[in-house]
């Protein structure tokens, strides 16, 4: 299926414009959110968020190039999630100190 029927899809509200974009551009996002993101559960929850992004914006929107508007949302997506998942607060580095700063007290 090409892009421009995807998108029609997606105008159409089908829920099938979802499947045909994940046989499409799944692997491609998947590897996008690999690249920046270490857990396998994340990379696999940014495309899942990359979809739903997708289906919420593109009625408004008619994108010109679809592999690169999803590849936008997923590149952004991953970023979130790193940023978030690298917070000094999640960082297992800073809770190993604080568990080793607990046993000299």
């Amino acid at each position: 299926m090409n892009d421009v029927e995807i998108i029609n899809l997606y105008w159409d509200r089908s829920e099938t414009a979802i499947q045909e974009t994940d046989i499409k551009y799944g692997k491609l996002c998947m590897h996008i959110a690999g690249n920046i993101l270490t857990i396998y559960e994340d990379v696999e929850e940014c495309v899942n968020d990359t979809f739903l992004g997708a289906w919420n914006a593109i009625p408004p929107v008619r994108p010109g190039n679809l592999c690169a508007f999803l590849s936008k949302i997923t590149r952004n997506l991953a970023l979130k999630k790193f940023e978030y998942n690298s917070a000094d607060k999640r960082n297992p580095e800073v809770m190993i100190s604080l568990e080793e700063f607990k046993e000299c007290i």
